[in-house]
């Protein structure tokens, strides 16, 4: 920082000076006439107390203004890095999250993608599953279906043989005779006779 010259300080001290005596009255003589003597012996006094108090204001306090000023221009300057820093690291993070967020947007599309396929091949195979489940059934249906219709036609077949030997009874009881009975009963005889013998 550039420390004001002498000439300056002077033409400062002086121009305040003459500011505040010309505010007060003070140079103008009693009779209001000009200016006297006294007047600027007494001008002269104030102007150069003004000016040591001035220098010794300025010798004072240069050095912890001077490091004032540099403090806190430091300390703005290592704000200003502070945050520029702080930006760049910040953009950084933008541009890492822009790139998280496109790779889950292509991920979250690849996910769904293969959900589809999971269902439509889950689909798939529960339809086949059902399609044979239903075959299964059909075919156990039809095969207990033959069976119960074998075995309705053994029950009926044995049903109408008792029917026809119990009316065949009847018609033998109705028609036949004693001499047919023994007739009958000499045939089968006769029959039994002729059988081979078991051995």
């Amino acid at each position: 920082m550039r420390t004001p010259n002498k000439t300056f300080c002077l033409a400062l001290a002086l121009a305040a000076a003459c500011i505040i005596l010309t505010s007060s009255g003070l140079m103008a003589s009693e009779d209001g006439g000009g200016y006297d003597a006294k007047a600027w012996k007494d001008f002269g006094l104030r102007v150069m107390n003004f000016a040591v108090f001035f220098a010794i204001l300025f010798l004072l306090l240069k050095k912890p203004v001077k490091e004032f000023f540099r403090g806190r221009s430091e300390t703005i300057a290592r704000t200003m890095e502070y945050l520029e820093t702080q930006a760049r690291n910040l953009e950084e993070q933008n541009q890492v999250m822009k790139r998280k967020l496109s790779q889950l947007a292509s991920e979250r599309e690849g996910i769904l993608a293969q959900f589809e396929r999971d269902g439509a091949k889950e689909r798939d195979r529960i339809i086949a599953e059902a399609k044979r489940t239903a075959e299964q059934i059909v075919r156990k249906a039809e095969t207990a279906v033959a069976q119960e219709a074998v075995a309705a036609r053994r029950e009926l077949a044995r049903q109408t043989g008792l029917m026809a030997v119990a009316i065949a009874g009847e018609v033998l009881a109705k028609n036949v005779h004693d001499e047919d009975k023994s007739l009958i009963m000499k045939d089968f005889v006769s029959q039994i006779t002729r059988l081979p013998a078991r051995r």
